[in-house]
């Protein structure tokens, strides 16, 4: 790969680099480097308790697979530290779009496990589902189904899609790919993907509030002495926090497709990225449960 001259970075730095400037990139270090020391902490003490417990359970099962998913996730953020801290990309495009396409990856399937453990406790409280018919095998056999139909579609889209301009190896940048919503077929995608995410979550949220309004009803002032309805907190504390970091980058995502015209736009890009950094956010969840958020 040719290498940049040290005199030209100044100019790298100023020009290619304008629409991430160095107080763009000191937000983006600031916020990855909290998410890689809590996630990894979180992540790490929760293998141990789940270890230590040699749970069983469906719902343990699930966020063994949301742990799988963090524990990428972390292993990816380096990558980004060392490109903000040095402004320089090295390691070629492909490994760019792999790295980058991981934030995407982490946070699609992480909401498709939450959303697993909402509607199952869901089915459980309206006896659609007893607990006492679920076992490991059954959990074992959603996170197949949810991997290879995950797969199908998230493989396609990076290799025949996402980041494959020839423009993009031009520099020694990496993380640049929305220049891509210029693509008539991506911003159908990424329309469709909102639209999917916000309905869910609405139905859900309005679903899981009614649950727990009505448990409340039936079991004050003693409600935290029942298994049921701690259950349900906990699956609240999903919804949160997909409400927290999944949805304000799908919101924001909206305006940027409407405003982007692909000149830089270092205050829109800006904005983009850090909702994009948000995402990660939730790898902090396991932290949540080791601090005794949920109990």
């Amino acid at each position: 790969m040719e290498t940049i001259n040290t005199t030209a970075l100044p100019n790298v730095s100023n020009m290619d680099l304008n629409h991430c400037d160095a107080y763009c990139r000191t937000i983006l270090t600031t916020l990855y480097s909290v998410v890689l020391l809590g996630g990894t902490t979180g992540t790490v003490l929760m293998s141990y308790m789940m270890f230590k417990r040699s749970s069983q359970s469906v719902i343990a099962t699930i966020i063994f697979n949301i742990m799988v998913l963090h524990s990428v996730l972390l292993v990816s953020l380096p990558f980004r530290l060392s490109y903000y801290l040095s402004v320089i990309w090295e390691l070629g495009t492909f490994t760019c779009r792999v790295v980058s396409s991981i934030i995407y990856w982490h946070m699609y399937f992480s909401f498709v496990f939450y959303i697993a453990i909402v509607i199952l406790r869901i089915l459980i409280y309206f006896k659609k589902l007893q607990t006492q018919q679920l076992q490991k095998y059954h959990a074992v056999v959603l996170s197949i189904i949810i991997w290879m139909v995950g797969s199908l579609i998230f493989l396609p889209i990076f290799f025949l899609q996402y980041g494959t301009d020839p423009s993009y190896s031009e520099k020694q940048r990496c993380f640049e790919f929305y220049r891509d919503l210029s693509c008539r077929e991506i911003i159908i995608m990424n329309y469709s993907m909102i639209v999917i995410m916000m309905t869910i979550v609405v139905i859900l949220f309005l679903i899981q509030m009614a649950v727990i309004l009505q448990l409340i009803k039936s079991l004050w002032p003693d409600m935290w002495a029942h298994q049921e309805y701690r259950a349900q907190i906990k699956s609240f504390f999903f919804l949160l926090v997909i409400v927290i970091c999944f949805i304000p980058h799908h919101t924001f995502r909206v305006y940027f497709i409407q405003n982007y015209s692909g000149r830089e736009n270092s205050k829109l890009v800006l904005y983009n990225e850090i909702c994009i950094a948000l995402t990660t956010v939730c790898c902090l969840d396991m932290l949540c449960f080791i601090g005794g958020v949920i109990h």
